[in-house]
């Protein structure tokens, strides 16, 4: 690197300053000047290289100089931003060469252009020479930053590592690892895995955790919990979808696109292709028996025929039918002229799965003492195709009378 610089130089010297010298100058000092990074492992700051030729009167300048470099924030007059002075004995030809430390750090306002002027025995060459303003500087060590680090426009890490200037937007291509606090005034783009021990501020508020915490939830700033893969919540809250005022537990405004299966009151919601649904186009058929007793029932038990205007039995078998298909028997309702009964007064289904003499009770059984009518459809009584059924009256003993009871038993089958 530094015999290329070299040979770049002697060849401007060549080209500028010996044909300067056969014009006849008076007074020209000439610089070239390079910035570069120490290289050297324990250096720190950075160093300028700054070299040139003295001469006065078309004459060479060979002997011992007091060179003063004063460097300025405006090319005529501003502030004295820093000085060295030099003690140099110049060569055959005049020449020079100092190495000025920290030049970066002392010019580190991107704002600013920095200039520099030269005094030699306390003679200035004017004009101020502008110093090179690089946007960026490569650097291939670590580096720890004390303090603030203010960005002005945008800084990209590339994969190579080293930095770049973009113009729209502010990328880091590596992992970021931030101890403190991270505020984020523009864009930022981060392709990588972001550690930040402090808070993060974007557009002046903080960022949303995963905990809740900094989330605007209203009352609460945490909605969900999370058990295992489970995400739920305890919490009486409408969720919309595609609307800001859901009115249900579950509002979706749109369409939605299930592969899974849909319960509704726990059942499966019936679809177009016919799964999950009932046959005959879902159609619910109905049963129902109805018997109409012509007389009382009081304290003995007694049997109630199917028909109307039925005379009460007082066996099993006198009253007993068959059942034509499977089907379930799921209420009772009643109605009679009056009920003065006081005591147990039972309506119940008896089954048989064998024969007329082979009767068990089942589920469905209802006390209706002292009620003129009522319903009660809350029973569940399967009965398959030949099966046998019985009304029951049962009676709990003395107390009152049942005047011209109607029964109907109700049921759905496939």
């Amino acid at each position: 690197m530094f015999g290329r610089e070299r040979e770049r130089i002697n060849s401007y010297i060549n080209e500028n300053v010996v044909g300067k010298l056969k014009m006849g100058c008076k007074l020209l000092v000439v610089i070239m000047f390079g910035i570069f990074l120490a290289g050297s492992v324990c250096a720190i700051s950075d160093v300028a290289v700054f070299q040139g030729q003295y001469y006065l009167n078309d004459e060479f300048q060979q002997g011992t100089f007091t060179f003063e470099f004063d460097i300025y924030d405006d090319e005529i007059a501003g502030n004295l931003v820093d000085s060295k002075v030099f003690n140099i004995t110049t060569g055959t030809w005049g020449q020079w060469r100092i190495e000025y430390d920290d030049l970066s750090e002392i010019c580190n306002d991107t704002t600013k252009d920095y200039f520099m002027e030269i005094s030699i025995d306390n003679s200035t060459q004017a004009p101020r020479k502008r110093l090179t303003h690089f946007l960026y500087l490569r650097k291939d060590i670590d580096e720890t930053t004390i303090g603030d680090l203010t960005i002005s426009n945008v800084l990209n890490f590339l994969l190579e590592g080293s930095l770049q200037e973009l113009a729209t937007s502010f990328i880091f291509s590596k992992s970021l690892e931030v101890v403190g606090d991270l505020d984020v005034n523009g864009d930022a783009t981060i392709v990588g895995e972001v550690n930040i021990t402090g808070e993060t501020v974007i557009q002046g508020q903080l960022v949303c955790l995963e905990d809740g915490t900094n989330c605007d939830g209203g009352e609460s700033s945490n909605y969900w919990n999370v058990s295992g893969g489970d995400l739920f919540t305890t919490d009486s809250y409408n969720l919309g979808l595609g609307t800001q005022a859901p009115t249900h537990e579950l509002n979706v405004v749109g369409d939605a696109n299930i592969t899974g299966e849909i319960y509704s009151s726990g059942q499966l919601v019936c679809l177009e292709d016919g799964t999950n649904c009932l046959e005959d186009g879902g159609a619910v058929n109905y049963v129902s028996f109805i018997s109409t007793v012509d007389g009382d029932l009081s304290i003995n038990d007694r049997y109630l025929p199917l028909g109307t205007d039925s005379l009460i039995a007082l066996t099993e078998e006198e009253s007993a039918w068959i059942i034509d298909r499977n089907m379930t028997i799921t209420g009772i309702l009643w109605n009679s002229v009056s009920n003065t009964r006081s005591t147990t007064s039972a309506i119940t289904l008896r089954k048989s799965t064998i024969n007329k003499a082979s009767f068990l009770e089942t589920d469905l059984s209802k006390d209706i003492q002292g009620q003129v009518s009522g319903i009660d459809d809350t029973f569940e009584v399967n009965f398959a195709q030949g099966d046998l059924a019985v009304i029951a009256y049962e009676s709990g003993g003395v107390g009152g009378t049942i005047h011209d009871l109607s029964v109907t038993l109700i049921g759905t089958y496939d």
